[in-house]
């Protein structure tokens, strides 16, 4: 009696194969798909960085002077024309950009905090020379915290994006130097 020798899979072989391919694939996206609070505000980061990058060739290509305001919850690009500076609302991607709930920004400027606990409500500055401005205005025409000017250079800032989760807080920094250059983190970090 002589056995003969059968060629290619059984059906359970297959089905077994079939099966452990699932499962990697499932296990593939559920661990990309996982959008932590540190996934979350590294990517808010990441859009600003990139945002910004374009914003600063469009500035430099166009020579004209863009601005960024920094509010607690949103950032929105502005542009400097007639005497005034107006919110970008052409370009899709340079729009004013509201974060989710439970996420808020700190932004420092050349070292120093935006706001400081012993700044000063009153201004040093006779009334003749300040242009008052209503709340309307200040919304229609937002005074900008980061210049982007058309030589490519930019103020001197660290922008936190800031989510807390239980007890702790998750933070992702972009910062920016005054020859224009971008980076996640600080440059200090690099040194």
């Amino acid at each position: 009696m002589t056995r003969t020798r059968q060629l290619g899979f059984t059906l359970l072989e297959v089905l077994l194969v079939a099966l452990l391919m699932g499962l990697s694939a499932m296990a593939v996206t559920l661990t990309l798909n996982n959008s932590g609070p540190k996934q979350v505000v590294d990517k808010l980061a990441k859009q600003f960085l990139a945002t910004t990058e374009m914003v600063i060739d469009q500035a430099v290509l166009s020579g004209s002077f863009i601005g960024i305001v920094v509010d607690d919850n949103k950032y929105q690009f502005v542009y400097y024309e007639d005497k005034k500076w107006q919110p970008i609302k052409l370009d899709r991607i340079a729009t004013e950009k509201k974060l989710d709930d439970g996420i808020k920004m700190s932004l420092v400027l050349d070292g120093m905090p935006l706001v400081q606990d012993d700044e000063q409500e009153d201004s040093w500055f006779d009334e003749p020379f300040i242009e008052a401005k209503s709340e309307e205005d200040k919304k229609k025409n937002p005074q900008p915290q980061i210049l982007l000017f058309p030589s490519g250079e930019l103020t001197p800032f660290e922008l936190s994006f800031i989510i807390k989760e239980q007890n702790k807080e998750v933070i992702v920094e972009v910062s920016g130097d005054a020859m224009g250059r971008l980076t996640l983190g600080r440059f200090d970090d690099f040194d």
